[in-house]
């Protein structure tokens, strides 16, 4: 595997460090929108959980190059925080959500396969768990979306 500081390996690894700080980031500012302690539970699990695929990752990253920059913010490579921050709260908010996880869901399962080198197998394990992760977020989402509408009927 090429360990230079530009290898493909180490790109492709932090675009996906950078997918899940902007994800994470968003499930902040969902937390900051949502009124109700079952939203923000919700969210505050998402964020902890994005967290831990992104520092998963640093970890892959710094396999393939120990100097490489891993990205520990958001880098707003997506436009999810911006949607998020553009709500208000309720309904909305939970839609919103649900959209990007699909989003999120369609991005791991369209990703081009990697090379057949150890790391890059190591990466597409990690990305098949993280999208397994994504496919419980969006089931968890979609139920607590459900039991709101039925609490309000």
């Amino acid at each position: 595997m090429d360990h230079g500081p530009d290898s493909p390996a180490k790109s492709h690894i932090v675009q996906w460090i950078e997918y899940e700080r902007d994800a994470a980031w968003t499930a902040k500012l969902a937390i900051l929108r949502a009124s109700r302690c079952e939203d923000i539970a919700h969210f505050g699990e998402c964020l902890r959980e994005h967290e831990r695929h992104a520092d998963e990752l640093a970890v892959l990253a710094r396999m393939a190059d120990r100097t490489a920059q891993i990205p520990t913010e958001p880098t707003f490579v997506t436009g999810d925080p911006f949607v998020v921050g553009a709500i208000e709260g309720g309904r909305a908010l939970l839609e919103a959500m649900e959209r990007l996880e699909v989003v999120r869901i369609e991005r791991y399962a369209c990703r081009s396969p990697a090379g057949a080198d150890q790391p890059a197998s190591m990466l597409n394990g990690l990305l098949d768990r993280h999208l397994a992760d994504a496919r419980a977020r969006l089931g968890r989402l979609r139920r607590l979306r459900e039991w709101r509408r039925d609490a309000a009927a």
